[in-house]
Order: structure tokens, then sequence, then C-alpha cells
């Protein structure tokens, strides 16, 4: 494992990202949310993606300098054309957008295309309810990226297709649900990989439709499965869903009917709660329901009760200031993409 602090390792990022074409407001903020995964624990999004991002610039599927433009836009809703840019760019783009509608009219609804990877669900759910609104945001391949096989399948044909929901709360970080529709996501099946350890049982086939707990069995054409593995048509049933929302409904690509290159297609939906319920209302009764479920016998005493978006909020405050630490394979292709753009080596 390699140790590296934030700082060093987002300003490394950064100044791949600008010599690749971005801009340098565009670099950073690609670079803090990737860090930031990191910083989270959330490594199958974190500095493992760059190398992915570089490389789609380099095939002419990403264009790092480009931008969003709304194509469609009413006081309630818009469509974001997201140009092939980087996609945690377009997100915070159309994120902010959702967000001021919903400020103005109650409600919002703003769909997403032609979007490269955007990254943690997460932190875009994590933004709306910085801004005291609620949010759910679903997100698919475009049609690429096609990992998920469907309920009583063994082959490839969804993507993990995830599904984001947040709520402002009154208590160290909001409540937060960040979560693909496979039983567990794509890039964290990379992170074993990159660290040479099985998966846990249940997470993919291989090839010929046979369980298995090794990730190159994985990387050489097996599938993940769907969320709820024996119950996996809860899953399926998910994903099935989020690519009618997130492809169909913004003229993005699908499954079967794929997009020009890999996009995450989205739908964006933001809420004013304090059309149903003050704010000091919410976080009052919000605190019952938390207090309520944590106030329970455990099954291991170790192992507390956790509302969610806690894990997010205490890995944030416990990791403030500590290396990062990250597999060596990592590291190299951090110095593969520097040595590229003749940028200077880590220590």
């Amino acid at each position: 494992m390699w140790k590296v602090s934030p700082t060093r390792l987002e300003d490394m990022c950064t100044a791949i990202l600008r010599a690749a074409g971005a801009s340098g407001h565009d670099a950073r903020l690609v670079a803090d949310h990737l860090v930031d995964n990191d910083i989270l624990g959330h490594h199958s999004h974190g500095v493992i993606r760059l190398w992915d991002y570089i490389e789609a610039a380099h095939r002419g599927e990403l264009i790092p300098d480009a931008g969003a433009r709304i194509v469609n836009e009413t006081p309630t809703t818009a469509q974001v054309d997201g140009g092939w840019a980087l996609g945690q760019v377009v997100a915070t783009f159309a994120t902010d957008l959702a967000i001021e509608k919903a400020r103005t009219a109650g409600v919002s609804v703003v769909t997403v295309r032609r979007v490269k990877h955007i990254g943690r669900l997460g932190r875009y759910a994590e933004q709306v309810a910085g801004a005291g609104l609620v949010s759910m945001i679903f997100t698919n391949g475009g049609g690429h990226g096609i990992n998920q096989a469907p309920f009583r399948g063994t082959e490839r044909r969804l993507c993990s297709n995830p599904i984001a929901m947040s709520v402002p709360s009154g208590l160290a970080g909001p409540f937060l649900l960040d979560m693909a529709t496979s039983v567990a996501a794509e890039g964290k099946v990379r992170v074993y990989r990159a660290r040479g350890v099985p998966t846990p049982p249940g997470w993919i086939l291989d090839s010929d439709g046979n369980p298995s707990t090794d990730p190159e069995d994985f990387a050489e054409g097996g599938a993940l499965l769907p969320l709820g593995r024996a119950e996996g048509h809860k899953g399926y049933a998910l994903a099935f869903m989020v690519e009618l929302l997130a492809g169909v409904m913004s003229g993005g690509g699908i499954s079967g009917d794929p997009a020009r290159s890999f996009s995450n297609d989205s739908m964006i939906v933001v809420i004013d709660p304090e059309l149903f319920v003050p704010m000091a209302e919410l976080e009052e009764r919000s605190s019952i329901l938390t207090e309520h479920l944590k106030d329970t016998r455990l099954a291991d005493e170790s192992q507390p009760v956790l509302y969610p978006g806690e894990p997010e909020a205490e890995a944030r405050l416990a990791n403030r200031g500590s290396d990062i630490e990250l597999p060596d394979p990592v590291r190299q292709q951090l110095v593969s993409m520097l040595r590229r753009f003749s940028l200077p080596e880590p220590d």
C-alpha cells in the first residue's frame, strides 16, 4: 500500500487533468471529488478512476475542455447535454441547476445525457442536502459499462445503475442513501482486484455463469449479481427502472440501445421539504426516528446501528488530515500518467 497526503494526491490529479486539456477549475473539481471519495473509504470511486478518464480523453470519448448546455427548460425542469465533458463537472452543473429551480418552484427535475463517469452519486446528494433540500438521483451507463446479470440470467446485460437519495439532518451529516442496484458496485470489484484479494461470496459470476470469488473472473467477462442475491428480483427491478428514468427519460442510451460511448445519463429530482413540513420539525422528527432505531439490542456490541450517511460523516471526521492508503497498482498508474505528460513524479 502507498501512503500519500490528500493535498499532494489532489495536486497530482489536478496537474494530470490540466495536462489532458481540462481548465484549472474543472481539473481541481474532479480531483477534489476523487480524493474525497478515497478519504471516505469509497475507493471504488476514488483516484483509481483517473486512469479511465485519461484513456477516454486519449480515445476522444471524453472532451476535457467541453461544457454542459441546457437544451430544453421550463421553470421546474431542464434537459442538460454534457457534451461528453468530465462527468463531475457536468453533474455538479446539473445539480446546481436543480437546486436553483427547486428553491424557486419547490420541486425540480433535471436530466443529463452525453456525460462521462460522474463518480459517486452521494456527492451530489450531499450537495442538495447542504442546500436544505431533498434529492433522488438515478444514473445508468448509457448502454455501456454493462456488468450486471439480470435476475435468473448469467450474462452481462445491465450497468450497476446506482441510486442516491438525501434528506437534510441536524446531525453530523445528512441522511444519505447511495447504492448500486447490483450487489456491489463494479468499482469495488476493481479495488479487490488491485489488492489481489478475493471478493465476498455472492458478488460475481464467471464467464460461464458459475459463482466465483476471483475478481479476475469478473474482469474476463463475468458478471455482477443483482442486489439481494437470492432475492435478486428486487435489485434487478430497481436496475430496470433506472434504465427507464435515467436513460429513456434523458434521451440518452440504454442497455440494448447504447449511446456513442459510456455515458452516466441521469435524472436528478430535488424537492423543497418545507413545502410539506418546517425544517425544524423535519430535523426534530428525523432525530426521533434515528434515536428509536439506535436504541435497540445489538447483534454485536461492537457494531452499533448507524443512520444512512453516518459512515461517511464519521469517516470524513476521522480521516481529516490523515494520509490516504492506496494499492501500489494505483500508484503505478499515477506515475505512468505523470510521465506521459512530463510532470513531476511522487517521491
